[in-house]
C-alpha cells in the first residue's frame, strides 16, 4: 500500500522541544501529549507502559510514540535522557497509537556526536534524527483511522480559546451529551479530559521555560496551578525533573 499519492510531498514538521538531561526521574501515571514523542535513554533503569504492555527501557532501543498516545513511566534511578516532543502531518496521523521500538543507532550517534552542536546545525541534526525514526517506522502502522475521533477534535480546538474548559463546555463542542463526551474521550486517549488538560498545562509550562519566556512563579501562575509548591510537585511527576534543575539545565546549554 502507498502511504504517499506523491513520494516527493513535503509534510509539515514542527519542533516543540528538543532536549537532553542528565538526570531524569520518572513517576507518571497517565501522561499524554498532543505531540509525538521520541526518546533515548543512553542507561537502563527506566520503564515505560501503554495500555497493558509495559516495556524496561534500555539503550537497546529508541521509543518512538505517536501523537495522543496515553503512557505512564516509572524508573528506580535517576537517568540521562534524550528527547523531543513534535508534530508532523499526513500520512503520520494515522499512524497506529502504541509505542514502536526501533534501532538506536542515529539516536546513539546523536548523542555521542551531536549533542554540543549549536546554532542552525543543532536544529537541523534534530530534524535529521525525528525523519530517520519515522522512516523506521512499519509500513503496517499506516493507513488506519485518523488517531482522534472527529468530534473530539472539535472540542479540543474549540479548549484552546477558553482557560478552564469544564466536560459541559468540551461535550456541546462536540455535539456530544456528556456522558458519551466522557466514555468517548476515556475510550479513545485512555485517559480523563481532567488528566489530558493538566498534561497540556504543564507542557505548556514547560516550554515556556524552556523558551526563557517566565520564572518558575509566573510558569504556576499562567498554568492555573494553586502556588508554586503544587506546580513543582505536578511538574517533578510529569517529566521526571524539578522545574528548578529542568531550568538549570537549561541555562547552562545556553552557556
Amino acid at each position: 500500500m502507498s502511504i504517499c499519492t506523491n513520494l516527493f510531498e513535503e509534510f509539515p514538521l514542527e519542533i516543540q522541544i528538543a532536549r537532553i538531561l542528565d538526570d531524569v526521574e520518572w513517576n507518571c501515571v497517565e501522561v499524554i501529549h498532543p505531540g509525538w514523542f521520541l526518546f533515548w535513554n543512553p542507561a537502563p533503569g527506566a520503564r515505560i507502559i501503554c495500555g497493558s504492555t509495559s516495556y524496561d527501557v534500555t539503550p537497546a532501543h529508541a521509543f518512538l510514540i505517536p501523537a495522543y498516545t496515553t503512557i505512564s513511566g516509572f524508573s528506580e534511578k535517576k537517568f540521562p535522557h534524550l528527547y523531543t516532543h513534535f508534530t508532523v502531518g499526513a500520512p503520520f496521523d494515522k499512524v497506529e497509537n502504541r509505542i514502536y521500538l526501533l534501532d538506536p543507532g542515529a539516536a546513539r550517534n546523536f548523542y555521542e556526536n551531536h549533542r554540543y552542536s549549536t546554532g542552525i546545525e543543532y536544529i537541523l541534526r534534530w530534524r535529521i534524527l525525528i525523519m530517520e525514526y519515522l522512516a523506521q517506522l512499519p509500513p503496517e502502522s499506516f493507513g488506519g483511522s485518523p488517531q482522534l475521533d472527529e468530534r473530539l477534535r472539535r472540542a479540543l480546538k474549540a479548549a484552546e480559546k477558553v482557560k478552564n474548559p469544564d466536560n459541559t463546555f468540551l461535550a456541546r463542542a462536540a455535539g456530544m451529551s456528556v456522558n458519551n463526551f466522557c466514555r468517548c474521550f476515556r475510550r479513545e486517549l485512555k485517559i480523563s479530559p481532567r488528566r489530558y488538560f493538566i498534561s497540556m498545562r504543564l507542557n505548556a509550562a514547560r516550554n515556556m521555560l524552556a523558551l526563557g519566556n517566565c520564572t518558575i512563579a509566573e510558569a504556576a501562575q499562567r498554568g492555573g496551578f494553586a502556588d508554586r509548591y503544587q506546580f513543582s510537585k505536578s511538574f517533578k511527576e510529569y517529566f521526571g525533573v524539578a522545574p528548578g534543575a529542568f531550568l538549570r539545565q537549561e541555562k547552562q546549554k545556553k552557556i
